[in-house]
């Protein structure tokens, strides 16, 4: 007799496409992860760029989860990936006590604008009628210290994890150059400002005989960063909307990842692991996520936000290691990013799911 599979509606407003292969990829990593074990229905919505996509888009959206209020059961699992921008249509859910869980990744817990205030009226009630999952312990304690809710009802799962079998250290070709990298969207808040301030001083005080840059991601200050590249004077590379296994590749290729966000929601910073994966330390501001899985000295280096100058002095010191100390700290950068093995986390996260 064939057991009928435990049906999980997976909400989210962010999922990739064949355009956008990165968007909201943390969403499509869970529905891998969890397919195997339930019945999934997927109600996203994927990237969309002019106002009036959008509108529809989130019209459409709303009108999916409309629907839930008729077809999903007590028994049902109606999992939310940034549940603030659907909140108000969540709100019959919670009424008829159904299993919610709520996957927080970082923006949708920070409500810095007159929009985001008014979405949290209706998400804050439903805070203590749902299970909540977080990416990091960070973002656990900074959620308890915000709010009134139960730490039994909060669950970390970091975002899917690391897939292994696609990142893993896999340095083909010695170069003669220093590589230095950068992954992630280009908005002034993930510190691509503060990163090529401190390559520009690099270069102009000749700290650095020879390093190359590359740069991963796309976003609105696209253009504004090419522009910077250019004046610089050194070798670089802009990549954009490429699969996992070529983002990999490029890891594998870079000597040192930088990660100089400074956002508050900085939840996690999947794209630290992902380096680390691949046996490269990483140097982050100390805030936020990477706090969680960087050892300062050991398996990278931490500098103070929006700190080029301190940045500047970290990539020089980490160049000026010798090859055996830098071997160490790549085994550490392994050692380190195992932990968060996708295998291992989800295999935890399907054990949760079914408890409730």
């Amino acid at each position: 007799m064939i057991t009928k599979k435990q049906r999980l509606f997976l909400v989210s407003n962010m999922y990739p496409s064949t355009e956008n292969v990165r968007y909201g990829i943390f969403v499509k990593n869970f529905e891998a992860a969890v397919t195997d074990y339930f019945a999934v229905e997927k109600i996203v919505l994927t990237k969309k760029y002019s106002f009036l996509s959008k509108l529809l888009g989130y019209l459409k959206l709303y009108f999916q989860i409309i629907q839930l209020y008729f077809k999903c059961e007590k028994n049902d699992l109606v999992y939310v990936h940034f549940p603030l921008h659907v909140a108000p249509a969540l709100l019959p859910l919670w009424w008829l006590n159904r299993k919610v869980i709520l996957n927080f990744h970082g923006s949708d817990l920070i409500f810095n604008s007159p929009f985001k205030k008014v979405l949290s009226l209706f998400l804050i009630p439903g805070l203590k009628k749902s299970t909540i999952v977080l990416p990091s312990n960070y973002y656990k304690e900074k959620l308890l210290e915000e709010f009134n809710i139960s730490p039994s009802s909060l669950y970390v799962y970091p975002s899917g994890g690391i897939n292994s079998k696609v990142f893993f250290p896999n340095r083909n070709v010695e170069h003669s150059s220093f590589v230095i990298g950068f992954v992630s969207n280009f908005i002034e808040g993930k510190g691509w400002r503060i990163f090529l301030d401190a390559l520009r001083k690099i270069k102009e005080e000749n700290k650095l005989s020879n390093f190359e840059i590359i740069m991963v991601g796309d976003g609105p200050d696209k253009q504004e960063i090419q522009n910077s590249l250019e004046t610089l004077g050194v070798n670089f590379e802009i990549i954009s909307n490429i699969s996992q296994q070529e983002l990999a590749a490029i890891y594998n290729r870079m000597d040192v990842f930088v990660f100089p966000t400074y956002r508050e929601e900085e939840s996690l910073g999947l794209v630290g692991l992902e380096a680390m994966a691949c046996g490269i330390p990483v140097i982050a501001s100390k805030m936020g996520g990477p706090m969680g899985y960087i050892v300062d000295n050991e398996n990278g280096l931490f500098f103070e936000k929006k700190d080029s100058e301190m940045l500047k002095e970290k990539i020089i010191f980490y160049h000026s290691l010798s090859k055996i100390q830098k071997d160490q700290f790549s085994r550490n950068a392994i050692i380190a990013a195992q932990k968060y093995d996708s295998k291992t986390v989800n295999k935890k996260l399907v054990t949760f799911l079914k408890s409730l």
